[in-house]
C-alpha cells in the first residue's frame, strides 16, 4: 500500500470492496470496464424497457409532446457522458493531486523543525480517506431519497413522457429513479468526499508553518503547484455543465426556451462552479498575504540603501572622476538591475496560489459542456456568418 501513501482516491469502502474482490489486482483499465459496467448497468434496462413500451424513440404513433427516450437529452448526456466522465477522469486526477502530496514533503515549503506536524497532517487526512464511514454515508445519500418512496420526477412540467405510463411511473421511470441517478449521484458525493480531504489539507497547512519564499520564481511564494493541483477537480464543473447542458437541451427543443434566456441560469453556474472549486485555495491567502508584506518591508528598507550606495557612489558633485573610472567597467548597474528585477518579482506576488492559467482551467470544463447549444440556437451557416462578421 506503499503506493497509496499519498494518494486522496485509494481508500475508504469502495476502494477496500474492489481490493477485496481482487479487481484492483486483475486488469490494468479499470476505470474503462468499471465505466462501461456503470454505464450498461443504468442505461441498458433503459433501453430495453422503453422498447418494449413503445417509449424508446419518437415515432408517429405518440401522443402529442410525448418525449421518448432517445429525444431525452437530460438522460443521455447524464449515463452517456456524466456518468464516465467522473469515473475515467478519476485515475489522472488521483495521480497529479499524489504529486502535490508528495511536492508538499519534498519543497521545504514548511519549516524543517514542523515537519512532524506535517505528516501528523498527512496521516490524519489518510485516516480519514480509508474509514468506511463518510463513503457509507455517501452511499446513504445517493440512493436514500429513491429508495424511500420519493416520487419520480419527469423530463420536464406539463410534458409526457418515458418515465411515466398514463399517471403512474413506468418500470424504466422507476429503475432510472432508483438505480441510473443514484449511481451518478454517488459518483459525484465520492468526488467532493475527496474534495473535502484536499480543502482540509489546505486549511491545516498554514498551521502547520509553511516556511514562503516571496522571491520565488513562481510568483506564490512557492506554492504554485498548489494552483496546478486545484484544477484536478475540473471534472466535476465538466460533469455538471454536461447535465445542465442537457437540460438545457431538452428545454430549447421540446418548450421552445431560447438560449437568450438562459443566459443567466450558464453565467452564473460557470462562475458559480469556478468560484467554488477554486474557494479552497483562498485559505492560504492570509499566509501569502503576511509574507509579501513583510517581504516588501525588506525589500524596500533594502532598496533605499542599495539606491543610496549607489547615488554616493556614481554622483557627480562638481568633480569629474578619474579617467577611465567609468559605470560600464564595474557591476553596480548590472546588480541593481538585477535588485530591481527581484524587487519587481516580490511587488507582483499573488497572494492566491491561483494563476490566470489555473483559473481557466477551472472555467473552460464549465463552460465547453454549454457550446453545442449555439448549435441548436441557430444554423451552422448562421453561426459562421456571425464569427466571419465578427473577424471581418
Amino acid at each position: 500500500m506503499r503506493q497509496n501513501h499519498y494518494s486522496l482516491m485509494r481508500g475508504g469502502l469502495v476502494h477496500r470492496l474492489l481490493h477485496a474482490t481482487g479487481t484492483l489486482q486483475r486488469t490494468r483499465h479499470l476505470s474503462v470496464w468499471l465505466a462501461l459496467l456503470l454505464m450498461m448497468l443504468a442505461l441498458v434496462p433503459l433501453l430495453l424497457l422503453t422498447a418494449q413500451a413503445g417509449t424508446l424513440w419518437p415515432s408517429s404513433g405518440s401522443a402529442p409532446g410525448q418525449i421518448a427516450l432517445l429525444a431525452d437529452y437530460d438522460t443521455l448526456a447524464r449515463l452517456l457522458l456524466a456518468l464516465p466522465l467522473l469515473v475515467l477522469t478519476a485515475p489522472r486526477a488521483d495521480a497529479l493531486l499524489r504529486g502535490a502530496v508528495r511536492q508538499l514533503t519534498r519543497s521545504h515549503v514548511v519549516h524543517a523543525v514542523r515537519a512532524s506536524r506535517l505528516e501528523a497532517l498527512l496521516e490524519h487526512v489518510r485516516r480519514q480517506r480509508d474509514s468506511w464511514l463518510p463513503e457509507a454515508v455517501c452511499l446513504v445519500l445517493a440512493f436514500a431519497p429513491a429508495w424511500s418512496g420519493a416520487p419520480v420526477a419527469g423530463v420536464l412540467p406539463g410534458l409526457d413522457d418515458w418515465r411515466f405510463h398514463g399517471s403512474s411511473p413506468s418500470a424504466a421511470g422507476l429503475w432510472f429513479s432508483a438505480v441510473a441517478v443514484p449511481l451518478l449521484r454517488l459518483l459525484l458525493l465520492l468526488w467532493f468526499w475527496r474534495f473535502l480531504l484536499w480543502t482540509l489539507v489546505l486549511w491545516r497547512l498554514p498551521q502547520v508553518g509553511l516556511d514562503l519564499h516571496p522571491q520565488h520564481p513562481d510568483r506564490a511564494g512557492g506554492l504554485a503547484f498548489l494552483g496546478r493541483a486545484q484544477m484536478r477537480f475540473s471534472p466535476l464543473a465538466a460533469a455538471g455543465g454536461i447535465m445542465l447542458a442537457g437540460a438545457f437541451l431538452n428545454q430549447m427543443l421540446h418548450q421552445d426556451q431560447s438560449l437568450y434566456g438562459l443566459r443567466h441560469l450558464i453565467a452564473g453556474y460557470v462562475i458559480g462552479a469556478t468560484a467554488l472549486l477554486s474557494a479552497p485555495l483562498l485559505l492560504l491567502a492570509p499566509a501569502l498575504v503576511h509574507a509579501k508584506r513583510h517581504a516588501l518591508y525588506r525589500f524596500d528598507a533594502l532598496g533605499s540603501r542599495a539606491a543610496r550606495v549607489f547615488d554616493q557612489r556614481w554622483r557627480v558633485s562638481g568633480e569629474m572622476r578619474a579617467e577611465g573610472d567609468s559605470l560600464l567597467d564595474h557591476n553596480d548597474a548590472s546588480a541593481y538591475c538585477d535588485f530591481g528585477g527581484v524587487y519587481q518579482g516580490v511587488a507582483a506576488m499573488r497572494v492566491v496560489p491561483l494563476s490566470r492559467w489555473n483559473l481557466l482551467g477551472l472555467v473552460l470544463p464549465a463552460l465547453v459542456p454549454m457550446l453545442p447549444l449555439l448549435l441548436v440556437a441557430m444554423s451552422v451557416d448562421e453561426l459562421v456568418a456571425k464569427l466571419m462578421g465578427l473577424l471581418a
